[in-house]
């Protein structure tokens, strides 16, 4: 049964509340008390405290405690049977035929009395307060506009007595005490009901094993399980009423906000919470298509193991540490940006990733921000380049040597326990190690010279500049570790497909290598649109020793595009047809100029006629090329 307390201004109400009481079985009576306008603040906060569910009260009273209190409030109103008999008695006493007569008092005390005059033949008139101190005014007020009597409480009616104006005392009997407990009674079996639910959900949400949590619409968390108590690893008061971004201060605020504002459910994405892997769903509550809040799942994954700060920083200076973020990337153009928004997707997920794209593109850099932004970030990065030993010293620097482990310390698997493992150009591994490689994907380790695997997590990210199913195809990569591989996989664009990232990253280069010689730089407009327009078939590799180039060999702060082509050729050559002479930039008009001085021993007349030009223009191309004026060869 629902507690309730009756809190009454007058001490005769309290005469005709007890009796009452007996016959209403879903009513557990607290107490019945007479309170005065000083106590009755606190008195509801102590009934509150000792678990009251409903309180009863009229008039002043209720109005001062219902914004003190979570718990319904019920006002006592005065029915129309009880004041029409008033009414109807003052008529009489003042023998009036149409009497105008003022009621006054507080609106939530009165019924409706729209048809009190047609019934009792008066004119009635209203006047509601909001604050005990206008009681008095408004009696004066009465009088003052024609009321011949009036109907209040106390003050009114020492006011009505004081200006020598007929009155009456509004009634609070049996009726009105009658009628608020009826609307108490259904409102406590309401309680009740709602009880029995809310206990039927609390178990059926207490004994699953996934942790779930309800926030309101400004993202408070309201309800959440005991599953999700023990994955927060906190008591309810430290979790209810909180906003649920400084309890989980790694959940994205855009998912959140999608969901409150926009209804979007969130499926399957992943938080790291006290070191844990959790698996998270969103879903709106919409309550006749209006969003309510959210309800939140939580699953728990795997623990995630944290190096101490001793491993940490040997790893460190044996350079096992990711040191690029995706905040470390250039993403001016529309490819990188929907390569690193999937890349982000991806890192969140334990599984092997496939990285392909020419070489110099930066897929070792990508791996890192993957390992950065998963939950494998606190543990070792492991990286390795296949393609730089033999295949017998590629299989023990990655497996070990069980015999001989102790005097070689752990292999590259072991210190990648946790964490991640990556592998440059997989394709060069030899066809036993990619099996052992396999087994290690799936969980197992296996020393090389034992027969006894062991349990072991690290996640691997490989990378490749070759056509890996060709490789499948001729038998020389496992067909079972390809697909392992490439559950989720990326492809990076060389240079050439994404131009406006370019200059991005000459910009980085130039700093880095400005910051580390403190030799600064600038490069004019036509050195940017040069850089800007070439192919860059090195990728990331040729722009980073081209920018070095560049610091070091300038003789002076402002570089041009004559410059930037010198140091281009220098690194990009290509050989004439038909000869050992180097043509060293790549352009085409270059090299057709070129061979025109060759053809014609340097004559500028007969390459300008040729070529269909001026012998200034020709001089200009000359200039703008750096083409050698030696051609007597």
């Amino acid at each position: 049964m629902a507690k309730v307390a009756v809190l009454v201004p007058y001490r005769e109400m309290c005469e005709i509340a007890r009796p009452m009481l007996e016959g209403y079985p879903h009513i557990q009576t607290m107490c019945v008390e007479y309170a005065t306008t000083d106590t009755i603040s606190e008195r509801a906060r102590v009934l509150e405290a000792q678990g009251c569910e409903l309180i009863i009260s009229r008039g002043l009273h209720a109005q001062i405690i219902r914004p003190l209190v979570k718990i319904p409030v019920l006002e006592m109103r005065i029915t129309a049977q009880e004041l029409g008999s008033v009414v109807v008695d003052l008529k009489r006493e003042l023998g009036v035929d149409h009497p105008r007569l003022a009621l006054i008092g507080f609106e939530n005390m009165f019924c409706d009395t729209s048809c009190f005059d047609d019934l009792f033949g008066i004119e009635l008139r209203r006047y509601m307060v909001e604050h005990s101190n206008q009681l008095a005014p408004y009696t004066e007020q009465a009088a003052r506009e024609g009321c011949v009597g009036v109907v209040g409480g106390d003050i009114v009616c020492e006011t009505a007595r004081r200006i020598q104006l007929p009155y009456r005392f509004t009634p609070s009997g049996a009726e009105s005490m009658r009628e608020a407990l009826d609307t108490a009674s259904r409102i406590c079996h309401a309680i009740d009901r709602e009880k029995r639910n809310s206990a039927e959900m609390d178990a059926m949400l207490n004994y699953t094993f996934s942790g779930i949590m309800q926030v309101d619409r400004n993202g408070t968390v309201r309800r959440i399980n005991r599953a999700g108590y023990d994955l927060l690893g906190k008591a309810p008061n430290e979790l209810l009423g909180r906003p649920i971004t400084q309890l989980l201060p790694n959940l994205s605020e855009k998912v959140l906000q999608d969901t409150l504002y926009q209804g979007k459910e969130a499926y399957a994405f992943l938080l790291d919470i006290r070191h844990k892997a959790v698996i998270v769903n969103i879903a709106p509550i919409l309550v006749d298509g209006d969003i309510e809040g959210a309800v939140l799942t939580f699953q728990e994954g795997r623990r995630i193991s944290e190096m101490d700060n001793e491993l940490r920083r040997e790893l460190y200076q044996r350079g096992f540490i990711a040191k690029y973020n995706f905040d470390n990337l250039v993403c001016e153009s529309s490819e990188s940006r929907q390569m690193i928004a999937l890349a982000k997707r991806i890192a969140k997920y334990a599984a092997p990733v496939m990285i392909t794209g020419e070489s110099g593109t930066g897929k070792s850099i990508l791996a890192q921000c993957i390992h950065n932004e998963s939950l494998m970030r606190k543990n070792a990065f492991i990286p390795l380049d296949c393609s730089a030993w033999m295949p017998e010293t590629l299989d023990n620097m990655l497996f070990g040597n069980y015999s001989a482990r102790h005097d070689t310390g752990d292999s590259m698997a072991e210190l990648a326990q946790n964490g991640t493992l990556y592998l440059n150009h997989v394709e060069a591994l030899p066809l036993e190690t990619q099996y052992k490689l396999l087994g290690l994907i799936r969980g197992r380790f296996l020393h090389n010279g034992s027969n006894r695997p062991t349990a072991t997590s690290v996640r691997v990210i490989a990378s490749s500049d070759v056509n890996l199913i060709s490789r499948v195809e001729k038998g020389e990569f496992r067909s079972d570790l390809y697909y392992a591989l490439t559950v989720l996989s990326l492809e990076l664009l060389p240079l050439r497909r994404r131009p406006a990232d370019i200059m991005g990253w000459v910009n980085r280069q130039l700093d880095e290598w400005q910051e580390k010689y403190k030799r600064y730089v600038h490069l004019t407009q036509g050195a940017q649109e040069f850089l800007r327009n070439y192919d860059w078939p090195g990728n990331l590799n040729q722009i980073n020793n081209v920018c070095e180039r560049i610091v070091l060999l300038t003789e002076k702060r402002n570089i041009d595009e004559i410059f930037v082509r010198r140091q281009l050729e220098q690194v990009t050559p290509k050989l004439l047809p038909g000869s050992e002479r180097v043509v060293l930039y790549k352009d085409q008009k270059a090299v057709q100029i070129t061979e025109l001085l060759r053809k014609y021993n340097g004559s500028r007349e007969k390459v300008a006629a040729e070529l269909g030009v001026s012998k200034t223009t020709l001089w200009r191309y000359i200039k703008k090329f750096g083409i050698e004026e030696d051609y007597s060869y």
